[in-house]
């Protein structure tokens, strides 16, 4: 099947452009392919507009990336299975999102607490649901696909926390710790004596890290085979998100996050009850 050519003007030098036209010359030949199927060269050109020189070139890095493929008996070029990893993490996070909506509500529900869902991008955490609070004119509000710094964050605390230690150790060496807020994790030391306190409780806290006067309780959600894919947090004010209400707010967060985690496929033999330990650790330090 054909559609109508994709030929643009070149603006490139047009102070208002905000794009990247090789990137949109390689999208164009990505989506082309999508539509046509197997196509020869000479066709694709004309499909997206471009001579044939500078779609040789482009189809040449996307083969080599696993986008495109050739075939070797006709000539002509088709997707690779590259774009199905792409479409399998989109998917992944579709799922996560529509699976933890209702967890999440349950956790707004019996905390009175905006309730989030959150996942590691590169240096960023990156929300993909939120519940929140109908009951309090005070509330906090991030929409969907809003980023914030990993450090800074009671969520990213334990995305990095539960990192491989190869893992976290590239990440930090290029990350900045640049301060969001006033009381801000600015050094390396302070920030890894912290995580190594969230994989021992099992749980992160940010007291106005990331905003001044709010609170943040997180921890973690798991797959099937143990990692931590994202995390579950509930933040508020200072007024309601304090210290003093971390026992009655850890267990909830904690509960939220093993629920998702089942649904996730991850079983009660996997893993320990840190709700418990938490209590038992607790009841100890009061003795």
């Amino acid at each position: 099947m054909t559609g109508p050519s994709r030929r643009k003007v070149d603006d490139a030098s047009s102070p208002s452009r905000t794009t990247v036209q090789s990137v949109e010359r390689t999208l164009d030949l990505l989506e082309a392919l999508a539509e046509t199927g197997e196509v020869g060269i000479a066709h694709l050109s004309g499909r997206v507009g471009l001579h044939a020189s500078t779609v040789h070139r482009l189809l040449a890095t996307l083969i080599a990336r696993g986008y495109v493929r050739q075939n070797t008996a006709t000539g002509r070029y088709l997707l690779g299975l590259k774009p199905l990893d792409i479409a399998r993490g989109v998917r992944a996070h579709l799922d996560l999102r529509m699976q933890a909506l209702p967890v999440l509500q349950d956790l707004m529900r019996v905390s009175g607490e905006t309730a989030n869902l959150a996942v590691q991008n590169d240096h960023h955490l990156v929300y993909l649901e939120q519940a929140s609070s109908p009951g309090w004119m005070l509330r906090m509000f991030v929409q969907p696909g809003a980023r914030a710094p990993l450090h800074s964050t009671a969520s990213g605390k334990v995305l990095m926390a539960y990192m491989p230690e190869e893992d976290l150790r590239q990440l930090l060496s290029d990350y900045p710790l640049f301060p969001s807020a006033s009381r801000s994790i600015v050094d390396r030391a302070v920030l890894l004596k912290e995580l190594e306190e969230v994989r021992s409780q099992g749980y992160a806290t940010d007291w106005g890290e990331q905003e001044d006067g709010v609170g943040c309780v997180a921890g973690p959600v798991m797959d099937y085979t143990g990692r931590v894919i994202a995390a579950i947090s509930i933040s508020g004010p200072w007024i309601r998100i304090t210290p003093e209400r971390l026992e009655q707010l850890v267990p909830l967060v904690l509960d939220a996050c093993y629920r998702l985690s089942a649904e996730l496929g991850h079983t009660a033999a996997q893993r320990q009850s840190i709700i418990g330990d938490w209590l038992t650790q607790q009841n100890g330090v009061r003795a």
